[in-house]
Formats: structure tokens, sequence, C-alpha cells
């Protein structure tokens, strides 16, 4: 049971205060139910016979109106000196015997007749009971949260408020009646400003004085303890003294518990996370309802001097530690918004509802006062059956009414899941299917902000849009990732800031929840393994996920694990059927080109051999000499054709090793310096010094590299930039991303796809096999190369290589 606690000396506190707290109740309680059954005066005193603001309606004293925090002096006529002696009197003679009493008090002194009467058990519940009832639940909750979180500040604030005012209320019924622990309900009620000044500068989140330094909150509790002393020492020797420093305690009492709920109010706006702007709604909800009204009826107690029974101040007390427990016991609060909207409404509704209820029954009595039927026996049984026909079908409309301002708005599962499930398996590609995903979280649950993620080997890759980061891949061996795929459910950025189970992972989980810009991180699984992960924003509105959200998450997210497998499988096989598909076109090359070799060459051979000879006898101004120039090019140009379509459908293995692709890509500048000399064009190099090495045949690559900036080149007819740039393809290590980029005219997107083709160019004097032939090295290498349209204008080829350091892995 105690392993749980991260330090001994927790562990040890927990058990003695539990301990304590549980001996020194069960003293309480059983002194204080001694008095069950035995004749009091019809009034209750402390042992130093000041009157305390305790008592019922029925009770003799309070119709008396004997004067609250006076001191009996004298009873029948005889000095007292104790609650001792007084009983004693009392208990002399029979209960309903009429004594009277001497008090002096701040108005004087004054004098009283009242009867004695016996405490019945029904006293005792509504008086003491409601003090016993409200300090367990506060002890009770103090240690529990503790015991569930004792590493959080917050649980510790709420421990010292639930140990001193849980044990002042249930010890205050030993002040009332036994007196066996005297001063220490007096030292605790000192402490109890203080206790709630801790839990204000703490919860939900700690405030500027004691964020830095615990030492305003020692200075905070050393005055309530001297303030506590003083009252121990002045009970019996000083009534006026006694008498201020209690009215200063209670005043500071009031102005601290309004201090605390501005704070709370505060919070619930401006709260640094949604964790803490949850709790404060949750919290400030409980201490509306337990404190507002006591809270007010003490100043008037104090301010005003009027007559109020403390009991009833702290009817509604147990509320406060229910909900502040919750909020802090709690990790996901999902429901916590709803909770503070149907307790705050429902509380509202109930007292309206009392309000027309008391106004209905005084209009009724009045209007038929006069009657000769409101003197019928028969006349009450009739008015309960008119009250019960109509009381009850007006509650049900109320209800129906509250349930629809509140589920109205309510996400409609079947309607969402079925509808996203139904356009997935309509969508064929990966990036559509994360789009419609985050589409529909848009639509339906209104969050603005998400990703997905899928894994792929040893990455995570996004699918999708992003966020605007430029994050494209993640390793899958992050810290983060690695906790959360052990996590094994849906994690939201709170419990990772409030578990005690990932205390020693919340760095890493908290860098990937900054990373990702979410605050929920919901799996993706596939066949019960982790196969990515669902990023979610914030909503719209600011406020936070509810359980219906998470449950309509957690089904889209399931329903997109499997349709991204089946578009990867898909995909898989396309891509399959494309490598058959050039595999064969290449085979049929490689057949084409053994004929071409015997078929073309031999006769383009005899054709140059020709023409070269019939040029020798030609005189250099003969007409037919200019011809057979033009006939000696073609030749040339048909040679270059072949040859190209020979080189293509030769296979060659490349001879990887570690390359430096800024050397690579330094040399195919060099070698080009004089047609850029010449055609009035720039090349412009952005290639960061720590870019990973790549694993390369560096010849191939160094023809596929100049095959491109060639390409580049040539479609800037009148002079240009070409551009060379790279860097780490979003996942580190894994691969390289080079790009080529142009500022010509550019290409049509239908042309982007074609240009790799064999034989298409859209060059007068191209061959179609530049581009081709790059492919083909490239995807030799392990590579992929695309074209995309350039910014403003021109092309852009985008090449991706494996580098060395995953080759070596």
């Amino acid at each position: 049971m105690l392993g749980r606690f991260p330090r001994r000396t927790d562990a040890w506190l927990f058990l003695a205060l539990s301990l304590g707290g549980l001996l020194l109740s069960t003293t309480a309680v059983v002194g204080s139910l001694a008095h069950v059954g035995r004749p009091f005066p019809g009034f209750v005193v402390w042992d130093n016979l000041v009157v305390v603001a305790l008592g019922r309606a029925e009770w003799t004293g309070l119709r008396a109106q004997v004067p609250f925090r006076a001191h009996v002096v004298r009873v029948d006529g005889q000095a007292v000196a104790s609650r001792g002696a007084l009983y004693d009197i009392v208990r002399s003679a029979p209960p309903g015997t009429v004594h009277s009493y001497v008090f002096e008090g701040p108005r004087g002194r004054e004098e009283r007749r009242v009867a004695a009467m016996t405490f019945t058990a029904w006293d005792y519940g509504a008086t003491l009971g409601v003090y016993v009832l409200n300090g367990l639940a506060f002890l009770a909750v103090g240690l529990a949260v503790f015991y569930l979180k004792p590493d959080s500040r917050q649980s510790r604030a709420l421990l010292a408020f639930g140990v001193v005012w849980g044990l002042y209320l249930v010890l205050d019924v030993d002040l009332f009646t036994a007196g066996r622990l005297h001063g220490l309900p007096l030292v605790l009620g000192a402490l109890s400003p203080a206790a709630i000044l801790h839990l204000g500068l703490t919860f939900p989140e700690p405030r500027a004085p004691v964020k830095q330094s615990s030492r305003p909150l020692v200075m905070v509790y050393a005055a309530g303890l001297v303030a506590g002393l003083a009252e121990v020492w002045m009970f019996h020797r000083w009534y006026a003294g006694l008498l201020v420093l209690d009215n200063a305690l209670y005043l500071t009492l009031a102005g601290v518990s309004l201090l605390a709920m501005g704070w709370l109010a505060v919070g619930t706006f401006r709260g640094e996370s949604p964790l803490a702007r949850r709790r404060a709604r949750v919290v400030l909800a409980g201490a509306i309802t337990a404190f507002a009204i006591p809270v007010l009826a003490l100043l008037a107690f104090i301010v005003l001097g009027y007559a109020v029974s403390f009991s009833l101040l702290t009817l509604t007390g147990f509320v406060f530690p229910l909900t502040i427990g919750y909020a802090v016991a709690r990790h996901d609060l999902f429901e916590a918004d709803r909770f503070v909207k149907v307790s705050l409404v429902y509380a509202v509704m109930t007292a309206l509802m009392s309000f027309g209820y008391g106004g209905a029954v005084v209009l009724v009595d009045h209007a038929i006062s006069d009657l000769q039927l409101a003197r019928s026996s028969f006349f009450p049984i009739a008015f309960v059956l008119v009250v019960l026909a109509t009381i009850v079908p007006l509650r049900d409309r109320v209800q129906r009414a509250v349930d629809r301002l509140f589920y109205r708005g309510r996400v409609d599962y079947k309607a969402t899941v079925a509808r996203a499930s139904e356009r997935m398996t309509r969508l064929l590609e990966r990036d559509a299917i994360a789009g419609h995903l985050l589409a529909t979280l848009r639509e339906v649950l209104f969050i603005d902000t998400g990703t997905v993620w899928e894994r792929e080997g040893d990455t995570l890759v996004r699918r999708g849009p992003g966020t605007g980061n430029g994050l494209d891949a993640i390793p899958a061996n992050a810290p983060g990732i690695a906790v959360f795929e052990a996590h094994a459910g849906i994690l939201s950025r709170d419990a990772a800031e409030e578990s005690p189970r990932l205390r020693t992972e919340r760095e890493a989980l908290r860098a990937l929840f900054t990373q990702l810009d979410a605050t929920l991180l919901v799996p993706l699984l596939r066949e019960g393994r982790p196969a990515g992960l669902l990023a979610v924003g914030r909503k719209r509105s600011g406020g936070p996920l509810s359980a219906d959200d998470v449950d309509v998450l957690r089904t889209l997210a399931n329903e997109t694990a499997v349709a991204l497998a089946n578009a990867a499988a898909l995909a898989e096989l396309q891509q399959a059927q494309e490598l058959l598909s050039r595999s064969e076109r290449l085979a049929a090359i490689g057949e084409l080109s053994a004929a071409v070799a015997h078929g073309i060459r031999n006769p383009l051979a005899g054709m140059r051999l020709a023409t070269q000879l019939g040029l020798e006898h030609t005189a250099p101004g003969d007409p037919v000499r200019e011809y057979m120039e033009d006939v000696l090019a073609e030749v040339d140009k048909l040679e270059a054709q072949v040859r190209g379509v020979l080189d293509f459908a030769r296979p060659f293995e490349p001879r990887l090793e570690p390359t430096d692709l800024g050397m690579l890509v330094a040399g195919i500048v060099e070698t080009l310096t004089p047609r850029l000399t010449a055609e009035g064009s720039t090349i412009a190099v952005d290639l960061p010094p720590d870019l990973p090495l790549i694993q390369a045949d560096p010849t191939h690559l160094s023809h596929a590299l100049q095959e491109l900036v060639g390409n580049a080149l040539d479609a800037m007819e009148d002079g240009g930039r070409v551009t060379i740039s790279a860097a780490p393809a979003g996942d580190g290590i894994r691969r390289v991303r080079l790009h080529v980029a142009d500022t010509g005219p550019g290409l049509p997107p239908e042309m982007r796809e074609r240009v790799f083709q064999l034989f298409t160019t859209t060059k007068r004097k191209g061959t179609g096999l530049g581009l081709a032939v790059v492919r083909k090295i490239v995807e030799r290498h392990g590579g992929t190369v695309v074209i995309e349209a350039g910014e403003p204008h021109g092309a852009r080829f985008v090449v991706e290589l494996p580098t060395a350091q995953r080759a070596m892995a």
C-alpha cells in the first residue's frame, strides 16, 4: 500500500496523519455522543462558558434569544466558573425546568429564562453531526488525493487543507461537549485561513508567491499558529481579548475564502493549461455551492450581528472537498464541463422550483384562508393530491428542457462513424484517407488542427495535410513515441503532466506533444499492434474534449488504421504491377536493342562512310556538299539515339559506397561552368555542411545529376538560374532529399509523370532518353525521383536517396 509513495517520508506522513486523524476523530465523536439522551440548557457553551453560535429553531435557548458568544455568569442566582458546574445545576432538575441565566457580552449584561431540554439523537445529527460529516469528508478527501498523487503540489495543498479543516470541524464537537482535547480545535481553527490561502495559491496551478519558494506559506502558517496559541492562552483568562481575536480570525477566514474564489474564477479563463482551466471550473462550482452563502452569512454574523447557527453554515461544506478531490484525482476530466454546467444549472433550477412552490403555497393559503373549505379535515388530503397532479408533470417538463439544453449538441456516433467509414472504403490513397479523417474532425468535433501518422518500418510518416511546422516523419524509436506506444491507449497532455506512472517519461512526452502541437494522442491499432497515431489539437471553442468526443476519436482512429492498411496493400500491388510492366518493357527494349545493333548500326556505318568519301571528292563551293553535311549530321544524331537506347537497356549494378553529395554537386558545377558562361545562366548551391553521406555509385549518380542539371539548362533558352539544394528528408538519418529547380517555363501537370517514360520529350532536339535514364539510375540506388511545379515558376526535380547511416543500420 505504501509502496506507491516516491519518498519514504511521504509514506510515513500519510500513515501518521491517517492514524492520528482516526484516533482524534474517534475520541471527539465518542465523547460527544455521551451527551445524547441527557439534559442540557437549551443552548451550547464552551468550557469557558461562552455561548456557541449553534442550535436548532426548536431549542429553548434560541427561542429565548440567548445572546450568541456572550459569557454565562450566573445560573439561578449561583455564580458558575465552568461548563461542568452549569450542567450540574441543569441536570439536578428534570427536563423542562426553567432556569434563570445572567450573560455578559458585547451588549452588556443580559438576563434570560430558558427551559432545560433533552439532547436527542436528532439534535445531535442536525448540529454536531453536520460538523462530523463535513469534517470527515474534508479529512478523507485530503488523504485520498494525497495517496493517489503524492508528488503533486496541488495534492499536498489539499492534504494540508483537508487535515486542518477536517480535524477542526470534527474536534469542534469535542470543544462543544466533552472538552477533552481543549486547545487543539482552537489552534486548528486559527490555521484554517492559512490552509485556504495555501490551497488558493497552489490550485489549480502554483501562483507567483509560492511558485519559486514555499517560504511565504511557512510564514502564513506560522502566523496562524501564533494566533491559535494566543487563543488557547486567552480561553480561560481574557474573554474580551478572545472575542476580538476570534472576530479577526472569522473576518480573515471570510476574506481569504472570497479571495480564493476570485483566484479560481480567474483561473477558469487564464489558466496556463487546459487541465488547470478545467480544474478551476470544477472547483469553482464546488466552492460556490459550498461556501458562497456561508461566507456571506458569516460576514453578516460578525459585522452586522445577525444570529446564525454555525451548523447551517457548514451544512453544504462537504460538496467542496468532493469536487476538489474529483478535479485533482482525475487525469482526463473529459466530463468536467458537463459536470459544472449540470451542477450549476440544476442548482439554479432547484432554487427556482423551490421558490415557485413556496410562492404558490403562500398564494393558495392566502386565497383560501377565509373560506370554510380550508377548515375541513379533508382539505389537506385534497391539497396534496392537487399538488402531486400539477407538480410532477411540471417537474417532468423542466427535466426534459434541461436534458435538451445539455444533450442536444451531442455527437451522433453511429451516423458520424458510418459516414466516415463509407467514405474511407471508397478512398484508395492514404493521404486522401487522412485528409478525410481530419475534415471529419473539423466538421463534427470542431477540432481545427490534427495530423495522422502511419508507421513505415522504423519511421512514422505523416499522411494528409500537416500543421505548418514542416514535420513529415518521426523516428519510431524516439523516446516520446516509444512511451506512447507502450502506454497502449489514448493519452492526453494533461495525463502526461499529471500521472504518477509517467513521472520518469514526462519530459519525453512533453516534447512529443509540443512537437506535434497536440492535446491528445490516439493510437492507430492494426491487429492489436501500433500502426501509427492520430495527433489531435485544440477545439475551435477552446473548450476541453469530452468523453463523448474521445469515444468518437477512438472509433474513427480504428477505422482509419484499417483503411490505411487497405490503401497500403493496394499501393504495393500497384507498384508491383508497375515494376512488372516496366520490367516487361525493358525486356522488350533489350530484345529490340539487339535487333537495332544488327539491323540499324551497320547500315548507319555504311551511310557515314559513303557520305565522308563523298565529301572528300566534293569541292568546297559545290552545292551538293551542304546536303552531304546535313546527311552526316542526321546520321550522327541517329547513332547517338541508338547508343542511348542500348545504354538504357543494358543492365548494370551500381557499386554503392558512402558518398559526399556536396563534392559530387561541386564536380558537376565545375564541369558545366563553360556552358553556363556561354548561355548566361547561373547555378546556386545550398547544401548544409552537416548533410549525411549518401550510399551511392559516384559515377552513375553523377551522370544522373548532370542530366538533371543539363535538362534544367535546356529548359531556360534565354538563360536563368538553377538552384541545387538538399536536406534530410524529415526522418533525420534515413534519407536525403535533393532539389534541382530552374526558372524556365515549367511543365503542365499531365506531363510531369510522362517525362520519365522512354522517348518522351518536350524539347525540339531532345531524344526522350535522358530522364528515363535518370529514373533508372536513381531507382537502382533505392531512391525516387519526381518533378513538381517550381516557385514561383519553372520546374523542380525532387530526388530522395538513402543515407549511408541507413545502409549500415
